[in-house]
């Protein structure tokens, strides 16, 4: 089955109409307000006590009726949480099957990681730790990004600067985009031992010095002779301390992922 990609400008242009609109509503997936009212407590109810869905429900209300008061119809307002505002438009094109939420946002897209400087649009952005993504945004362009952020804000065009993202990666269904290469991670540092060093990793690292014209002789995961000499070598022509050790900064010069 040939894979489901969407245009990328479809994406943003879904993105910007939604700003200034939909409302932020805890379990929401981009459906008609009118249709969530009635369950809007119950829905805040389902992750926080009595008492604050009472509060968020409240709040909901407030900025819908701000909404009306600019003139906004009532049936053009959605309502959906942060991995919401993506979901519907993803389970529309076909991309996912179910429901998600930030962190299983994080986890489709992972593997494809991009550092924030190098943001782009398209890009997904995330807050949270290493076990878990607990909010998300979209990136429009390099500076800017747009989310539903809370119940008295609702959808809204932030700057990324500004909002303290963590992590940032780019989904590989976009049209005629090319995602982010997988880099393989390296966690510990690599060197001629006695006896050799042998794994997994080692063979990776003479696959990567291979590809790039340093001869390690066989590939066999185990760091000898002609891996150490490879490494220097290397080193010796990227201006990196020539010590037959692969470290952080020859890791990621030679296209590991440094994790160690």
């Amino acid at each position: 089955m040939a894979k489901i990609t969407v245009s990328l400008s479809d994406w943003l242009d879904y993105l910007k109409s939604r700003v200034g609109i939909d409302l932020y509503v805890w379990g929401g997936n981009g459906e008609k307000i009118v249709n969530l009212m009635p369950k809007l407590c119950d829905m805040e109810k389902s992750d926080h006590t009595d008492e604050e869905a009472l509060k968020n429900t409240d709040r909901v209300l407030t900025l819908l009726q701000k909404r009306l008061m600019d003139n906004i119809d009532i049936f053009a307002i959605r309502g959906e949480d942060c991995s919401g505002l993506a979901v519907r438009f993803l389970l529309d094109k076909g991309i996912i099957k179910s429901d998600t939420n930030a962190n299983g946002l994080y986890n489709k897209t992972k593997g494809h990681e991009v550092k924030l400087k190098d943001v782009q649009a398209g890009d997904y952005l995330f807050q949270g730790n290493a076990d878990n993504k607990w909010h998300i945004g979209y990136a429009i362009s390099n500076k800017y990004a747009i989310e539903c952020q809370k119940h008295d804000v609702g959808v809204v065009q932030t700057k990324i600067a500004d909002r303290g993202w963590e992590y940032a990666t780019r989904p590989d269904w976009y049209e005629g985009i090319e995602p982010e290469p997988v880099k393989p991670v390296l966690k510990r540092e690599l060197y001629l031992t006695d006896p050799y060093m042998r794994g997994d990793d080692v063979r990776e690292a003479q696959r990567l010095l291979t590809e790039q014209n340093y001869n390690c002789g066989e590939i066999d995961g185990v760091f000898g002779k002609k891996t150490d000499i490879a490494v220097r070598n290397f080193q010796t022509d990227n201006g990196l301390t020539v010590d037959g050790i692969i470290g952080k900064r020859t890791a990621e010069k030679l296209g590991f992922k440094w994790e160690g």
